[in-house]
């Protein structure tokens, strides 16, 4: 018989052991059908999906960092988002993205994707390697152009 509550607390459940960082599904504990609801800490170095920079073709996905921050890498480049932030994600190929934390602390996110049966299937477009070291090629070709523009003036 229910009370009209379930209360839940994340590490009682155990995490998921094959995906990255420490990811708690709570979705089923909390008898909610409409919409896949994850808690994840993230280490240093740790990213969220094991499908690395990705989208799903009829997910919708939105994350709130509840403690910490995190990289969020999107077609456009990236961005950290801190405690507080929100960042939704469009289903399809315009919602790529991958988040990851390269900072010291630990980052808790709160992520949701709907509806959870649009989770599959899910299309990896890069790793976070490969994204990382793209970035890196562009900011090297910044400055080299910058030292090419600050000679010729």
């Amino acid at each position: 018989m229910s009370d009209g509550h379930t209360h839940v607390v994340p590490e009682e459940t155990g995490p998921r052991d094959d995906k990255p960082g420490r990811r708690y599904e709570l979705s089923s504990d909390l008898g909610i059908d409409a919409f896949n609801l994850n808690v994840a800490l993230l280490k240093p170095g740790e990213r969220l999906s094991k499908n690395h920079f990705h989208y799903h073709d009829h997910q919708q996905e939105l994350v709130y960092v509840a403690e910490g921050r995190c990289r969020v890498e999107v077609d456009t480049g990236g961005f950290v988002a801190t405690r507080d932030d929100v960042v939704q994600f469009d289903a399809g190929r315009d919602g790529a993205h991958l988040i990851h934390n390269p900072f010291d602390e630990v980052a808790r996110l709160v992520a949701l994707g709907w509806p959870p049966e649009g989770r599959h299937p899910v299309h990896k477009l890069a790793t976070q390697k490969e994204i990382i070291d793209d970035e890196w090629s562009a900011i090297k070709i910044s400055l080299r152009h910058l030292r090419v523009s600050a000679r010729q003036t």
